[in-house]
């Protein structure tokens, strides 16, 4: 087994969308503390065991919850990789960049801007969970909705991302669609992934998306969540919806599971959001964004997600398995990004000769086939050449992609206005090869142009 190295980032807090950051509450425009677990009541998972074998080491977003708000600004985090041949190895870092230049003062949305859940009582961890679209066999329940059911927010088509479960070991995250119709009736596409029923490792969780880097100053290959791959169409999922005397949304699925959504408008475009308070499967964050363009058939191009600017209104949970929930309140940086062909682009890496030092940062997707999917890979160099064995402080690697282990794969949904123009995106995190820290990291993400 080779030797242990650590890692000390200093000054993370900046620019790729993800960064350490305590789990201190943040309030939204409703001043509600987003801090808080919602609650849970229902759910089951059957356990799966993992494959046997070797684990890819993955860097991870940012290790145990510090629970403290002073992380948010000056993240001094300790990444740490080790063997990447054993399952107890982990390999954690903050996923940032060293090789862009910091924003002062602006890497935080603002606090009136995060909508977020109230508090509500945190279920036992000894509960079990299952998101309502993991039964495949739900059917349509009968409409009980009066016909002419106003569209949620006057809007039709919602993307979602959704993160939960009772426990650390058995955390889940969901990306999702809505399509609501005036009848009271909605119908659903889902993307799910857990902890603790997945087999496999890196290889078979983080898939080629067919894209590539190519264009740029070296070729690397784009993964995404298996099951997210250009073509994969998701599980569908029907129910009904109606509103409470707060003018809450109610979700009613033919499972018998409920979500209730809180509305609200958090940036001057036409679009409206609404965030999880409460459901009866242990929805933990979840959050969605509606417009009146189409689920399908739309989505921006590389070149104009580039031109939308730094998206500085955001909010990102997430869980590296068997450790608390972390939260991450940095932007995500467009900036940092070159288009390199039509169908990629990736972040401008530092001239540092040490190829340990750089982040391998990748966003694809080509509206004509994928709509608003869109996939993002990352990796810090040092877990790269780690699983290249060459690992650092010695400057041979020559790690210049993302490693064998597939790095971060976060699978992305275009948040678009009324007019079909781009505003940012919802995510689901799903960096599945191992049940270990660090092996299992998944989350829920949104990214906004102010």
């Amino acid at each position: 087994m080779r030797a242990r190295i650590a890692i000390v980032c200093a000054g993370c807090a900046v620019l790729l969308g993800f960064a350490a950051a305590g789990c201190g509450g943040d309030r939204g425009a409703d001043g509600v503390d987003t801090d808080a677990q919602l609650e849970d009541v229902d759910g089951d998972v059957v356990d799966a065991e993992d494959a046997a074998g070797t684990h890819d080491v993955v860097d991870t977003l940012g290790g145990p919850d510090t629970a403290t708000a002073e992380d948010t600004a000056t993240a001094q985090d300790t990444a740490t990789v080790e063997d990447a041949a054993t399952a107890e190895d982990t390999a954690v870092d903050i996923a940032t960049p060293d090789d862009t230049a910091v924003l002062e003062d602006t890497a935080t949305a603002p606090e009136d801007s995060v909508p977020a859940p109230e508090d509500t009582v945190s279920p036992p961890e000894d509960t079990v969970s299952t998101p309502a679209d993991t039964t495949p066999t739900d059917t349509a329940t009968a409409d009980t909705t009066p016909a002419g059911t106003p569209l949620p927010g006057g809007r039709p088509s919602y993307v979602v991302g959704m993160f939960g479960g009772y426990t650390t070991t058995s955390r889940w995250s969901i990306l999702r669609t809505l399509a609501f119709s005036t009848d009271g009736a909605v119908a659903a596409v889902s993307w799910v992934w857990h902890q603790d029923t997945f087999t496999g490792n890196a290889a078979t969780h983080k898939v080629a998306t067919g894209y590539t880097t190519a264009g740029g100053d070296y070729t690397g290959v784009v993964r995404t969540p298996k099951g997210f791959q250009p073509g994969a169409a998701g599980t569908p999922l029907h129910g009904t919806f109606a509103y409470d005397a707060d003018g809450n949304l109610l979700i009613t699925w033919s499972s018998g599971k409920t979500e209730t959504w809180r509305f609200s408008t958090p940036t001057p475009h036409p679009y409206r959001m609404i965030t999880c308070i409460g459901s009866s499967y242990g929805v933990r964050r979840a959050y969605g964004f509606g417009s009146q363009a189409p689920l399908t058939g739309v989505g921006a191009t590389m070149a104009q997600i580039r031109a939308a600017g730094n998206l500085t209104v955001q909010n990102s949970w997430i869980n590296a398995y068997d450790t608390a929930d972390h939260q991450n309140l940095t932007y995500f940086a467009m900036s940092a990004y070159t288009v390199v062909n039509p169908n990629a682009m990736k972040t401008t890496e530092s001239s540092t000769p040490n190829v340990c030092d750089r982040w391998h940062t990748y966003v694809a997707g080509h509206p004509a086939s994928d709509g608003r999917k869109n996939y993002w890979n990352h990796q810090l160099g040092v877990v790269g050449c780690a699983e290249a064995d060459t690992p650092c402080p010695t400057n041979a690697c020559t790690q210049t992609t993302i490693g064998v282990g597939g790095g971060h794969t976060l699978a992305m949904l275009q948040v678009l206005d009324d007019d079909g123009v781009f505003r940012g995106w919802v995510a689901a995190e799903a960096s599945l090869h191992g049940r270990f820290t660090g092996g299992a990291v998944v989350g829920v993400s949104y990214w906004l142009q102010p």
